[in-house]
C-alpha cells in the first residue's frame, strides 16, 4: 500500500496548510474517483477513513470470517497510520462496524492483539457494511 503524504495548499502568507492528505484519493469499481482519501493529518491528529479487508498489494478483497477480515483491516489501519507518521500505539479513538452483533466477542479478541495496552475510546456498531464486508474500522490517532 503506497501511502505518501500530500501537503495541503499554501496559505497567503506562504505557510503550509495544517491539513495534509495521506495517500491518493480512493477509486471504486470501474476506476471512478471516490470522494475521500485514506487519511488526513490535521494539526496533531491523523483521521483515518474506513479501512476494510482488502489486500494492499493486489487490491483484492479478502472474503473470510470476521476474524480474518478484522486482522487484515487492522494491518491496513497500521499501514495508513505509519504512512502518516503515527502508529496503533497512538490511537485515541476507534470506530468499528461489524456485520452482526453476534461477532462482538470475535472482534474484541482481534482488537486486543493490535491494541493491547491503554486502549483508546471506542464505539462498535452492528450495521450493513458496503460491499458486504464483515468489519470496517476508522480511527483517530495522534500524529
Amino acid at each position: 500500500m503506497s501511502m505518501k503524504a500530500k501537503s495541503g495548499a499554501a496559505s497567503a502568507a506562504g505557510k503550509k496548510s495544517l491539513k495534509v492528505q495521506i495517500g491518493a484519493p480512493k477509486t471504486g469499481a470501474g476506476g471512478q474517483a471516490l470522494p475521500f482519501t485514506p487519511a488526513i493529518r490535521a494539526g496533531d491528529f491523523v483521521f483515518v477513513s474506513g479501512v476494510v479487508a482488502i489486500d494492499p498489494e493486489s487490491g483484492e478483497r479478502l472474503n473470510g470470517t470476521l476474524t480474518s477480515e478484522a486482522h487484515r483491516a487492522f494491518r491496513n489501519l497500521q499501514l495508513v497510520l505509519e504512512a502518516a507518521g503515527s502508529s496503533l500505539e497512538r490511537l485515541v479513538q476507534v470506530r468499528a462496524m461489524i456485520y452482526d452483533r453476534i461477532e462482538y466477542d470475535a472482534l474484541n479478541r482481534v482488537y486486543r492483539q493490535y491494541v493491547p495496552q491503554g486502549p483508546p475510546a471506542r464505539t462498535v456498531w452492528s450495521v450493513r457494511i458496503i460491499d458486504a464486508f464483515k468489519v470496517q474500522l476508522d480511527a483517530v490517532a495522534l500524529a
